[in-house]
């Protein structure tokens, strides 16, 4: 159950992370802030963002933004990065060329858990509607979402 509600923090964030302001001032607890600091040493925080029950630290490191979430207790979760889609593995992007042939790709975003690896979420769009899946490296579908477009 913690899995899929983790899970659910990674798209919401995804999904919201536009919403939120860099000119958002957010109190973080200390236990977060160490363990981001023992984590990614020299790395700039461009935002903070609560969720749920955890935070999500948008960044940089010199290699790009990346965001680094954890729980409210302080325990680091996982990292996570917008990708291009030629970082997707061959098999991901076939199953996605194959199954979703009437959708394009419109964000994609690669998620490295502390407790299950690696894993992909894509957003997928036509005239109809906006999919989300979320992947494993071979592109099986762990958990998806459909929003009808307006």
């Amino acid at each position: 159950m913690k899995k899929i509600l983790f899970s659910s923090t990674v798209i919401i964030y995804c999904l919201l992370i536009a919403v939120a302001s860099n000119a958002q001032t957010i109190d973080v607890p200390s236990d977060v802030q160490r363990t981001f600091d023992e984590h990614f040493k020299n790395a700039s925080v461009a935002r903070w963002v609560p969720i749920q029950d955890s935070y999500v630290a948008t960044f940089n490191q010199g290699q790009g933004y990346r965001d680094a979430y954890f729980t409210t207790e302080g325990e680091f979760k996982g990292v996570g990065r917008y990708i291009s889609v030629d970082l997707l593995p061959i098999t991901a992007q076939e199953k996605i060329n194959s199954n979703y042939s009437n959708y394009e790709l419109s964000q994609l975003y690669q998620f490295e858990s502390v407790d299950n690896g690696i894993s992909f979420f894509a957003v997928l769009k036509n005239a109809k509607a906006e999919l989300t899946l979320k992947m494993d490296a071979v592109g099986d579908v762990s958990f998806s979402k459909r929003n009808k477009i307006k």
